[in-house]
């Protein structure tokens, strides 16, 4: 803020507190605060509390400053009043005597000299500083423009290598491709020629296992024929294996004739009702047997009516005795 220039209010203010609310400027102009308390002396106003822009507040005397109509101009340098003693962080209600024997040592012309010094000091290291802070700026944006740069270069580098990597790449998986395709064609050539060399062997070991056992079939046959003959020529002893069969045939034409012999007994001391009725019962129970039985007992009748046909009619007839085999366990039932 510029302060205007005009003639300082020479006369004695009639209400001090009129003053709150002035803005303080230093003795080069430049704005310090602005004025938020007074403190009286005897008759007049002696102190005044300046909010300076740090927000801390500051005394300082009003003896020598100039006052115009809205601001107040003080003998000062900013840096000597941003330097005075007693600065707060709140409003002073009121002064001791101590506290203005303090303000008025420091605002004396002999007690400012150091701080004029330091406030050049402070001068100076502010330009030094501004100096060296645009250098700052200055090296920063150089380094920044060069480190663009490089990277752009960088940046057209790798992705000039990154085409050159793609298209090697793509390259090599075509060969890989085609390799993998030409190997699965022969592995291909290679399993069907196994598979057919595999399906000829089986069919050959199949045929061949065919002709064997229906060899083997044949010569059972041609064995079990020629045994027959044997057997049926008298000779016993060269058909062991139709000895077996004709053995069990022999056993159960015996038994059927023991049951036919039985049940001839039967219906004579019986009566044929009793019997047809045994063996309606057996029947039902086991039927397997009844049909068995009646099989040989067919074959028995049949033997008995050719023997009948063939035989002498004027003979004399047979004794009723009837042969049993010992040890069938048959009997009546």
């Amino acid at each position: 803020m510029t302060m205007t220039i005009t003639d300082p209010i020479t006369d004695p203010m009639t209400d001090p507190m009129a003053l709150v609310g002035f803005v303080a400027f230093d003795r080069d102009g430049q704005e310090l605060g602005q004025i938020e308390g007074v403190y009286m002396g005897d008759q007049e106003p002696e102190w005044a509390a300046v909010l300076l822009t740090n927000a801390s507040f500051v005394v300082v005397p009003l003896d020598a400053a100039e006052l115009y109509e809205d601001s107040l101009d003080l003998p000062f340098t900013a840096a000597e009043v941003m330097g005075a003693p007693l600065q707060q962080d709140d409003l002073l209600e009121d002064l001791t005597e101590d506290q203005e024997d303090e303000l008025g040592a420091y605002f004396s012309s002999g007690d400012r000299s150091g701080t004029e010094a330091a406030a050049g000091v402070a001068s100076d290291a502010k330009e030094q500083g501004l100096q060296v802070a645009q250098t700052a700026v200055d090296q920063t944006q150089e380094v920044a423009s060069k480190a663009k740069e490089e990277g752009r270069r960088v940046a057209s580098t790798a992705v000039e290598q990154g085409q050159e990597v793609l298209q090697s790449t793509t390259e090599q998986a075509g060969e890989v491709v085609a390799t993998a395709k030409e190997q699965a064609a022969e592995v291909a050539e290679v399993a069907s020629v196994q598979a057919r060399n595999l399906l000829e062997e089986t069919r050959t070991r199949l045929e061949e296992q065919t002709v064997i056992g229906a060899q083997r079939l044949g010569e059972q046959h041609q064995r079990l024929g020629t045994e027959a003959l044997a057997l049926s020529e008298g000779r016993p002893d060269e058909a062991p294996t139709m000895q077996v069969y004709a053995k069990r045939a022999a056993d159960t034409l015996l038994d059927a004739a023991d049951r036919a012999y039985g049940l001839s007994e039967d219906v004579e001391t019986r009566g044929i009702g009793s019997v047809l009725a045994d063996v309606q019962s057996f029947a039902r129970r086991r039927p397997g047997m009844f049909l068995l039985g009646t099989a040989a007992l067919g074959l028995v009748a049949g033997r008995a009516v050719r023997a009948s046909q063939g035989g002498d009619e004027d003979a004399a007839p047979e004794p009723t005795v009837r042969p049993r085999r010992a040890g069938t366990g048959a009997g009546r039932r």
